[in-house]
């Protein structure tokens, strides 16, 4: 069995997973951000609510929260911001039980996706951001 007693390689392991969930918040902060008029359309679609505040406040959450988790500074509570905003977005835009076909299994493969992140950020939310961070 494997086990990490080291606590800079922990603090390594846990950097770069921090690093790795926090880069597809990045790059989907930045690219609604870059596209907005394609996002708009996209929320429009999902049934957004408010999406002239929605939109902009997802893009901020996204890209703040996102260089949090990267820099260690805020970690947990970034992390829990991204979980609270991950779990009603998933359920709206990837409901795969209301898709039939094709639209069905890519739905259900994000919303599986979509657990992992959740998953992955509960645990920096509960063991903090780890050795190297500026926190």
């Amino acid at each position: 069995m494997l086990t990490v007693t080291d606590s800079l390689t922990a603090g390594w392991l846990l950097l770069a997973g921090r690093v790795l969930i926090a880069l597809v918040y990045l790059v989907s902060g930045l690219h609604k951000a870059v596209w907005y008029q394609k996002a708009v359309d996209e929320f429009r679609m999902a049934g957004a609510p408010l999406i002239p505040i929605t939109l902009p406040g997802t893009i901020l959450l996204h890209i703040a929260a996102a260089i949090c988790l990267i820099l260690g500074t805020y970690t947990q509570l970034a992390a829990l911001a991204l979980v609270v905003f991950t779990i009603p977005a998933t359920l709206m835009v990837h409901g795969f039980w209301r898709s039939t076909g094709v639209e069905r299994l890519i739905d259900s493969r994000i919303f599986l996706g979509n657990l992992g992140l959740i998953g992955g950020l509960l645990t920096i939310a509960a063991v903090g951001p780890g050795h190297y961070a500026l926190s």
